[in-house]
């Protein structure tokens, strides 16, 4: 009898395209813009062909003007380095989406803290 995986090969890859994009922005961005940027996440299509990458500002605040531009930029290097590092079929089309969610989670930790104790 066929074992079960225990995950999708989606979760798979995006977890290995996640340690792959978070060292490429610690070592190889030369953008300062791009310094900041902390990997959060990345979500794969079903055929594996595009990739979000989700991703938060270390200071905690909005990305700054200018800061999607240099990770458009960045992610042609980025797919490049991924062809040659990882063996997949298609290197997937990454595209870079601020996380809300994570600012979402601060701004209501922040509310909480506020509330008195009874």
């Amino acid at each position: 009898m066929k074992q079960k995986r225990s995950y999708k090969r989606t979760e798979r890859v995006g977890q290995q395209l996640h340690e792959v994009i978070a060292g490429l922005l610690l070592t190889d961005a030369d953008d300062p813009r791009l310094q900041m940027v902390q990997v959060t996440g990345v979500e794969m299509s079903p055929d594996l062909r595009y990739a979000k990458v989700y991703y938060i500002m270390l200071d905690g605040e909005e990305p700054e003007e200018g800061v999607g531009a240099a990770l458009e930029r960045f992610a042609g290097y980025a797919q490049r380095v991924i062809g040659d590092q990882l063996r997949l079929q298609y290197v997937p089309r990454l595209t870079f989406v601020f996380d809300e969610a994570v600012m979402r989670g601060r701004a209501m930790d922040e509310l909480l803290a506020k509330l008195p104790e009874s």
